[in-house]
């Protein structure tokens, strides 16, 4: 061919190339967040075009560009991954690790990858991006843009303590690379100078995505400490909006507030823990502050059931007062009601709008009723007391009608005396009205837990002493708490004190001789601390100290009998038994210990503690007392007291105060020579004492006018008493007299106490004083009140009242003596017929009474006759003859329709002198017959509720799953709440969560009731699945040994297959039902 030829078809070749389209993939490798080129850099990226995954490795031109021709245009062009090594970063002098922020006009925190990071290589490689490309077509070329953006990375920390359930939560980063956790903290590859997403697992939604900004010197990233926040400011919150609540309704809040200041406290030092990544001591402090926190929602929430039951009282003194003050101005009619109820409407609006307490059970009844706290006003509250106070009027009418006309004759009696001298009534009441009240504005009783600070002498040493309550704190104070309050005192040194647990009463040792074991008394204690602050070095007798961290003892001298250096003895914890000596309850330690040596029990006795006092308790105690290393040895003892060293003084003093208020301890505070003491005691106080000479001078005056009163009296005593008034009737009447004027006075007394506050204060300052600090009275003032009226006035007339007895004894005649003429003398025998009569029916109630009220000793003889009568035989011992017996007889006979009583007593005795003294005996005892007869009937209840429906355990597990379906319901209902507590009112809010709590709460309590009613179902269906497993087997081994043919294998095995399968189903729903309640116990 000729050349000419040769180059004809090449440019031919080459027009016809030129005019086809072609397509190019163009990667450009640019620098966050300057934008610069990128050189050298070497990218290997992934692409999916039109189906096909290509993988392509590039390396960037020294103005951040890589080109590579494409065999087709692509419609559709997505990155699937692409993984980067190190690259030359502005700032940088060395090459850094590279980590993409942005890939086309998508960043990578926006989409879901995968990452990894090669150590070795500084490479970071991302998969599954699936991030679109644009194709862009350009005449006859089409150009896949890939544009990378790359930011220099580095290795920081992210802490992963979830503050909610104290352990470590799941945590990624955007955009990063997860790295090797560990424990609390979580290893990422992050940009540099980009700020990134943190994302957790946590139920805290305003934790769930944080954004942090990473820069060159960023090592931690403090997820922690913000979670925390939300947290502290969670709990602290719920606090708050009950304080505004309350204080919104009047009530005084100052104490809460003081506590609520110290929980801020204890937030942030548990902040700064969470912020320096002291995660240990940032846990002591937050379980302290959740205790706390839950401590004071306890006491807020009780208060409302408190104040609900003291109003409940209030309510019905005021209807006592009510009730009893308009009958004795009123006798009957319209007259009387009408003044009752509006007594009683003045004397509620009164107690609402002065007593804070009245208020706040107003706002728990109306709470109760579905009504917002938020929402209540001062009349709204007023109307709440109200309502409160009809329905205890509605009660005390209802009882009223059901009780009928008061018929006592004490109570009517003392009623009509007070109506009858108005005067002396009023005037009584006016003296005691203004001794209650006054007594009520110069005294008060407090009742309650109060700290009490007291100083004593020291030992010298400088720090803590911290003593812990082991009936609220069973096991002590914990490692982690422990931590805490070094870290806060930054302590020098520290002691522990490990004592047997109170579910215990102590130890059991046993030497060689198992079947011995001696009872004693085990600590634990922190060996060097011992030895170099309480010189425990003195007190050893033979042998030496335990070491910290082996399994040594040191026993009394008297063990030494017995016993010797070397030798391993068993130490049992010991239970009380409830026949001989206390039993063995488990192991201290699972092995054997050694013993170290033995201490002399006199030197250690006098072994002191930094307040100088014994260390170890008595010398009875020290005689059987085992002493133990708390290290190993005490770490199944409670930790009873932690001694901290610290030079800082003014610190001890802050860190005091914290701790005890947020643990149950103790808190001794070591200032050398003088030692502060922080405890908290139930007291009772009483202020005023000066108010008993005005409560002497009230009693002493009352009790003059009543004696006053029953002088006047004496002539309608006697004519009472003569007519057959009973002493103790006017003896009762007297103090009920007493008691209804110290209720009224109690009342009208706590009523005039604010006034006479009031008086006292504007005297003070019209005098040129200072005004003096008035408080509202308390509810407990109001039972206070009632006290002291009730006291003085019963004491002051229990004398007067005495003395009218004693007039009606003198009128009344004496009591009948029997005579030998009222007795028939029948066959030698003396008859006496009892006042008794009972129907020929009752019979056997009496003959069963007789022998009730007579003593069995006596008893001598019985007969029963054929008609129904009967006869007792009883001895008698009269008291002027020794060893003589006197026989008597109670027989029945047959009068008509009715059985009479008669005594029957030998002839010789019918003028035994004491006669009359066993017929008084017998009339007094054949009284309370009736009321005796009238207990033994039995009632038969003749119409029963409804039988509880019968379910199969197919209708059980089918009536679970939907409570269970409904239960999950109402959860996702709450966490809906919750997204939405940010944009809704508090009070809406509230509104809601009680009442999807309260129905989630009652659709747990049926599945568990249902659970109950499963449980016997358990135990058959696994007694019937493992027959039929039994069973299969038995028919698979006779199958495979030949014994049955296939056929007779599949009919045989086939049924009991699908029996097996039906009982596995119903016990995994059993066993889901169960998870399912255990899930939400937690």
């Amino acid at each position: 061919m000729k050349p000419i030829h040769v180059l004809s078809i090449l440019l031919l070749a080459a027009a016809l190339a030129a005019a086809q389209p072609q397509a190019q993939l163009l990667i450009v490798a640019r620098e966050y967040p300057t934008g610069k080129p990128l050189g050298g850099v070497t990218l290997n990226v992934t692409l999916w075009l039109d189906g096909r995954t290509i993988v392509l490795s590039a390396e960037a031109n020294p103005v951040g560009i890589w080109a590579e021709q494409l065999e087709t245009i692509p419609r559709e062009v997505y990155l699937l991954g692409v993984s980067s090594g190190p690259a030359n970063f502005t700032g940088f002098s060395l090459p850094q690790p590279s980590l993409p922020v942005r890939v086309a006009d998508a960043l990578i925190e926006e989409v879901d990858y995968r990452a990894v990071f090669q150590p070795s290589t500084n490479v970071t490689a991302f998969t599954d991006l699936r991030v679109p490309l644009q194709v862009i077509g350009e005449a006859n070329a089409s150009v896949v843009r890939c544009a990378i953006w790359l930011a220099p990375a580095r290795v920081v920390n992210v802490s992963a303590l979830d503050p909610v359930t104290r352990r470590p939560v799941r945590i990624a980063l955007k955009p990063g690379v997860p790295l090797v956790p560990r424990g609390y903290l979580v290893s990422f590859l992050a940009p540099i100078n980009y700020p990134v997403f943190v994302t957790a697992d946590t139920t805290l939604v305003e934790a769930r995505r944080l954004r942090f900004w990473v820069s060159n010197e960023t090592r931690l990233i403090p997820w922690s400490y913000y979670a925390a926040d939300a947290f502290l400011s969670t709990q602290l919150s719920v606090i708050d909006d009950s304080l505004r609540q309350l204080e919104a309704i009047g009530y005084p809040t100052e104490e809460l507030r003081r506590d609520a200041s110290m929980l801020r406290a204890i937030a942030q030092q548990a902040l700064f823990f969470f912020e320096r990544g002291n995660y240990t001591s940032a846990v002591g402090a937050l379980l302290s502050l959740v205790g706390g926190v839950n401590a004071l929602k306890s006491r807020v929430d009780g208060l409302f059931s408190y104040s609900q039951f003291a109003a409940l009282g209030i309510i019905l003194l005021t209807l006592a007062f009510a009730h009893t003050f308009s009958t004795l101005l009123f006798e009957r009619g319209r007259a009387l009601y009408a003044s009752r109820l509006v007594l009683l409407i003045a004397l509620l609006l009164a107690a609402t709008l002065t007593s804070p307490t009245m208020r706040l059970a107003a706002a728990g009844l109306l709470g109760a009723l579905g009504v917002p706290l938020a929402a209540l006003d001062l009349p709204t509250l007023v109307a709440g007391v109200l309502a409160m106070g009809f329905l205890a009027y509605a009660f005390l009418m209802f009882v009223s009608l059901a009780a009928g006309p008061v018929r006592g004759f004490w109570l009517y009696l003392a009623i009509r005396y007070m109506k009858s001298k108005r005067l002396r009534t009023v005037l009584v009441l006016v003296t005691m009205t203004l001794v209650v009240a006054s007594a009520l504005a110069v005294s008060g009783v407090s009742l309650g837990a109060s700290a009490v600070v007291r100083t004593s002498h020291g030992a010298g040493l400088y720090g803590l002493d911290l003593e812990v309550n082991t009936i609220r704190r069973p096991y002590g104070l914990n490692a982690t708490e422990i931590e805490w309050i070094v870290t806060l005192l930054n302590a020098s040194d520290v002691g522990r004190m490990a004592t047997v647990p109170p579910t215990y009463i102590g130890v059991l040792v046993s030497g060689r001789d198992s079947q011995a074991m001696i009872f004693a008394q085990l600590i634990a204690l922190d060996m060097r601390f011992a030895a170099r602050y309480f010189n425990l070095t003195a007190a050893v007798y033979e042998g030496r100290l335990p070491r910290d961290g082996t399994v040594e003892v040191l026993l009394p001298k008297g063990f030494a009998e017995t016993m010797r250096v070397g030798d391993s003895v068993w130490l049992f914890f010991a239970q009380p038994s409830m026949q001989g000596p206390p039993a063995p309850a488990g192991p201290v330690w699972d092995t054997p210990v050694k013993i170290a040596g033995f201490f002399d029990p006199l030197v250690l006795n006098s072994t002191l503690d930094p307040e100088l006092r014994p260390l170890f308790g008595d010398l009875s105690r020290v005689n059987f007392l085992v002493v133990a290393p708390c290290n190993p040895l005490g770490s199944r003892l409670a930790i009873s007291r932690v001694w901290f060293i610290t030079a800082n003084v003014t610190a001890a003093r802050q860190v005091a105060e914290l701790v005890f208020s947020s643990l149950p301890v103790t808190v001794h505070v070591l200032e050398g020579r003088r030692v502060t003491t922080y405890e908290s005691t139930f007291q009772i106080s009483f202020r005023g004492a000066e108010a008993l000479v005005l409560l002497l001078i009230a009693a002493l005056m009352n009790s003059v006018v009543m004696l006053g009163h029953v002088e006047d009296r004496r002539r309608d005593v006697y004519t009472m008493a003569t007519l057959g008034a009973d002493p103790k009737s006017l003896f009762n009447a007297m103090l009920v007299e007493a008691a209804i004027l110290g209720v009224i006075a109690s009342y009208l007394g706590w009523l005039a106490a604010p006034l006479i506050n009031a008086a006292l204060s504007t005297l003070s300052v019209w005098w040129g004083g200072v005004a003096v600090a008035v408080s509202p009275l308390p509810v407990e003032s109001m039972f206070y009140a009632a006290c002291i009226g009730l006291a003085v006035s019963v004491f002051s007339a229990y004398v007067p009242s005495r003395r009218a007895s004693g007039l009606s004894r003198m009128g009344r005649e004496e009591r009948k003596v029997i005579s030998p003429s009222e007795l028939k003398l029948v066959s030698g025998m003396a008859i006496y017929e009892l006042p008794i009569r009972v129907s020929v029916f009752e019979s056997e109630a009496l003959y069963r009474y007789l022998k009730e009220i007579l003593p069995k000793k006596d008893i001598l003889g019985e007969e029963v006759y054929l008609d129904g009568t009967f006869a007792i035989s009883f001895a008698i011992l009269p008291p002027h003859m020794r060893g003589a017996l006197v026989t008597c007889r109670l027989r029945t006979v047959k009068r008509g329709d009715s059985l009479a009583l008669l005594l029957e007593v030998p002839e010789e005795y019918k003028s035994y002198m004491y006669l009359s003294d066993v017929v008084y005996a017998l009339e007094t005892k054949l009284l309370d017959y009736s009321k005796w007869r009238d207990s033994q009937f039995r009632y038969q209840i003749l119409r029963y509720a409804p039988r509880r429906e019968t379910l199969t355990l197919d209708a059980l597990l089918e009536r679970c799953k939907d409570t269970m379906a409904k239960a999950r319901e109402m959860e996702l209902k709450l966490r809906r709440l919750d997204e939405m507590k940010a944009t809704i009112s508090t009070s809406l809010y509230t509104e809601y969560e009680r009442r999807y709590r309260r129905q989630l709460n009652s659709l747990i309590r049926e599945l568990l009731t249902l659970s109950l009613r499963l449980e016997p179902f358990v135990g058959q269906l696994r007694e019937e699945i493992r027959k039929l497993e039994a069973e299969l087997e038995k028919h698979k081994v006779a199958y495979e040994l030949g014994e049955l043919s296939e056929a007779e294998f599949k009919a045989a095995a086939e049924p009991l297959e699908k029996q097996l399968d039906e009982y596995r189903i119903r016990l995994k729903m059993i066993e889901e039902v169960s998870q399912f309640l255990a899930s939400r116990r937690r």
